[in-house]
Order: C-alpha cells, then structure tokens, then sequence
C-alpha cells in the first residue's frame, strides 16, 4: 500500500463502522466469555497436534448435544453429495463437527499467533499467481466460502496487501469486538453487510484486495439461481458488480486444516476466465463452480450447519 493522506484516512473511517471497547464489557454478565478468552490466550501456546486433540473432542460433545444443527448439515450433505453412503454421510456429519471444535483454536491463532508461526504452519499452493498480480499493481478480489478457516486465511494473506472484507456483526458485542479486532491485523479493513457494496468497491480501488464469501443465502433480491453441488441455489450477483467496477481479477483461494493437527494447506486457484461476463446467470454458475472445486478438496471444514438452500425456486419445498 502507497502512503496515504489525512484526507483518505479519513474517508477510510467513513466507510468502516469500528466497535470498540466498553466498560460494559465489564459487567459480570461478560465474565464467563473472559474467562473463555482468557483461557483461550494461555492455550494458543500449545502445540497444534493438541490444541486440535482438544478441538476435535469439543467439535463431538457439539455433535452429541446440538440435534438442530446435525439435522441441517445433514440434509445438506444429502443434497451436495447424493452418491455417498449413509454411512458416508453420517461420517462426514461428525468429521464436520470435530474440525469445528478445532476450528476454535484456529480462530486463537488468528487472533493472538505470530504471522510466522501461521505461515510455518501452513502449505501453500498458487502463490505466484496472487504476487504476480500485486506486483503489476493489479486489483484482485479474493473469492472463498463459509469455510471454517475462512478467518485464518485471511489473515495469511494479508501481509502481503493489506484487504478489505465484508462482516455481519455479532449479537454479543464482546465477541464481536474481539472478532473485529482480529480481523484487521496487518492493516485490513472491515465493512457491514448493512453498508453494502459502495465502500467495497472504493477500497479495491484504493488498492485494497477484496475478500469475498458470496455463499450465504441471506435472501437477498440481487441474486439468480445457480447450480452448487447440483442444486439450485439462491446465489448474489455482487462478485459481478465488484470484479466490473472495481477492475479487479477474481482468484479464489481456500485454507484447508490438515487431519492430525499437521497444520494448514493454502491454495490459490487459476482467476476466474471470462469474468464478468456480463451474464449475471453465467457468472454465478461460474462462481458457484470454483466454489464447489474448493469444497471439494476438504468438504468437512465447509460451514454445512447453514441453511444454504432455504430460498427454492417456485413449486419446491424448503428441505430444512
């Protein structure tokens, strides 16, 4: 990133909402998440083999208690993987839910980990495409999904250009202060879902690169149906609208967490061919395409516990 003026700083502000630190937060109904935290801040320091260990027997006593969630993955994973087993199915439910408890101490990382200790952690695949393109001072947005290392890829890439990213604010304002405060390490930036794509789109400009997670379906009308694993799914056209306006190539990128504890694989996809193409249908085909391809490489640390297909098109059922 290029120096920056008094004047874009405060623009910047502008375009982000910053929680910040309350003394509310020190109200004994916050004590037990302190603890937590606490907790979670002495334990960062431990191997990743164990930290894991940890996470996968937590990820189980979810599995055991939580019947709502269980239900909704399943259903989804009978939708996107009709050709596995029931067995199959009911094993990559549970596999699911351990690499969520571990999931909890990827976010530690994130959070408290040195840089170097993520990037010794970590393998990487396709770098060179991603340098290539900051090199020739080229805007790029970031394509992934809801994967459960979503916030520990960011913060991989990051020091290498500093990014810019889209966040639904959390009910509990301790947690979201928290999540807030570790996703803008190395100079990142943040903006709600309410804010919309303006501020988005100003950053890429600016030089930020975008990282996107387009996989939600938040019933939103600036969407078409697109195929993802074969069904049709209620899928935005807002990639579209920022790889167009703000001149960006779109790359998509997943973080994968390796069985054991082993650490983190990174890959780096070919951009994006012929994007946007001008056809919002085409586009979210495309998308859901790559999305599907990183999915696929690891599906347990996808976020299967999401409605993903709750808006159908006309004469169909809502399978949750």
């Amino acid at each position: 990133m290029g120096f920056m003026s008094q004047r874009d700083e405060k623009s910047d502000n502008k375009d982000t909402q910053q929680p910040g630190f309350q003394l509310s937060f020190l109200h004994p109904r916050f004590w037990s998440l302190w603890f937590f935290l606490f907790l979670l801040r002495l334990l960062v320091f431990l191997p990743l083999p164990l930290l894991h260990t940890m996470g996968r027997a937590i990820g189980r006593l979810f599995y055991r208690v939580n019947d709502k969630r269980q239900r909704i993955a399943r259903i989804n994973i009978e939708l996107c993987f009709p050709d596995l087993s029931e067995e199959e199915k009911d094993q990559l439910v549970l596999r699911h839910f351990e690499a969520y408890g571990a999931s909890i101490f990827d976010l530690a990382i994130c959070w408290w980990a040195s840089t170097n200790r993520l990037h010794r952690l970590t393998t990487v695949h396709g770098m060179e495409r991603y340098k290539q393109l900051i090199n020739h001072d080229q805007n790029v947005v970031l394509l992934t999904g809801h994967l459960l290392t979503v916030d520990l890829c960011g913060q991989y890439i990051s020091p290498y250009r500093s990014g810019v990213s889209m966040m639904k604010p959390l009910s509990n304002p301790l947690l979201n202060w928290m999540m807030y405060r570790g996703r803008i390490r190395n100079g990142n930036r943040m903006v709600t879902r309410e804010q919309g794509m303006r501020p988005m789109i100003r950053y890429l400009r600016k030089g930020y690169t975008g990282y996107f997670m387009p996989d939600e379906d938040f019933g939103s009308e600036a969407s078409v149906f697109a195929p993802f694993f074969g069904v049709q799914s209620w899928t935005v056209t807002s990639l579209s609208m920022m790889a167009r306006l703000g001149n960006a190539v779109v790359l998509p990128i997943f973080m994968h967490s390796l069985p054991g504890g082993k650490g983190y694989h990174l890959y780096i996809d070919p951009a994006l061919e012929n994007f946007p193409s001008g056809d919002d249908v085409l586009d979210a085909t495309i998308m859901n395409k790559a999305l599907e391809n990183g999915v696929r490489r690891m599906p347990e640390m996808y976020a299967w516990t999401f409605k993903l297909f709750k808006t159908r098109p006309d004469g169909e059922e809502v399978p949750y």
